[in-house]
């Protein structure tokens, strides 16, 4: 699952997308036009996000809501939530079998929430690339016409099961494409779904790290830098004695 996410100044990072087509130019241009799309802190579903596709070999930044609404839909509310499509299902569901074929993205982030199960509390954690930069989640994408007439472009982060880091945090986690599979899942030619669910699998662990941050990231109304400063709290004690953050 991932129900909250954080970037910071996406246009300051050079990364590329396939045939090594540089994204830092196009997110730049898009935030130019949307400053409201800057830095934010605590994005949460039904917010526009940045996303970016590949079409016809180059880079598009859109804005996008965060909840994917069907192109077939006769209205914009889903009976179901559509923030996040699970993998295991991508290639079954009438929502997304579409989407995968057809209209796939990435969402650029710095970083993710989850909440860790302890004591019968939930405690925020933030989890960020271990190096630093930036996570390229795997994204489906659509485009929905409401009864005006209006086009709203909407997306779904695709989520996979956690790798052995996460699971002592949740027990699933975004799909996070490095450089290899980047230019196969951004490719408009590929629409074989076996292949592209194939490509839909936990990231290594060895890339991921993580500290518990306030529990004022609980609330949406929050959106400040501090929801992402690392807090001190009491950690369990193993049998050997030494306080582990990420004891089972």
């Amino acid at each position: 699952m991932c129900g909250a996410f954080v970037y910071v100044q996406l246009e300051e990072y050079p990364y590329r997308l396939a045939a090594g087509l540089r994204w830092r130019a196009v997110v730049g241009e898009l935030i130019d036009r949307r400053p409201d799309l800057s830095s934010r802190f605590n994005i949460r579903p039904s917010q526009d996000v940045v996303v970016v596709i590949n079409k016809s070999g180059t880079p598009v930044a859109k804005p996008m809501r965060w909840g994917l609404i069907p192109n077939w839909s006769k209205t914009e509310k889903i009976s179901q939530n559509t923030f996040n499509a699970r993998d295991d299902r991508v290639t079954e569901s009438t929502i997304w079998r579409y989407p995968l074929e057809r209209k796939r993205g990435i969402v650029p982030a710095n970083g993710f929430f989850e909440w860790k199960k302890a004591d019968g509390a939930k405690q925020p954690m933030y989890i960020t690339p271990k190096e630093g930069g930036i996570f390229q989640f795997a994204a489906l994408y659509d485009s929905w016409v409401n009864k005006h007439g209006e086009t709203i472009d909407s997306c779904a982060i695709v989520t996979t099961s956690s790798n052995a880091f996460m699971s002592s945090i949740h027990d699933r986690m975004p799909v996070i494409l490095d450089n290899q599979s980047l230019p196969i899942w951004l490719e408009p030619a590929i629409t074989e779904p076996d292949r592209l669910q194939s490509m839909l699998i936990p990231t290594s662990e060895d890339l991921l790290r993580a500290h518990p941050v306030s529990t004022a990231v609980n609330s949406y109304k929050n959106d400040s830098l501090n929801l992402i400063t690392p807090i001190s709290i009491a950690e369990p004690r193993c049998s050997d004695g030494q306080l582990r953050l990420f004891d089972q």
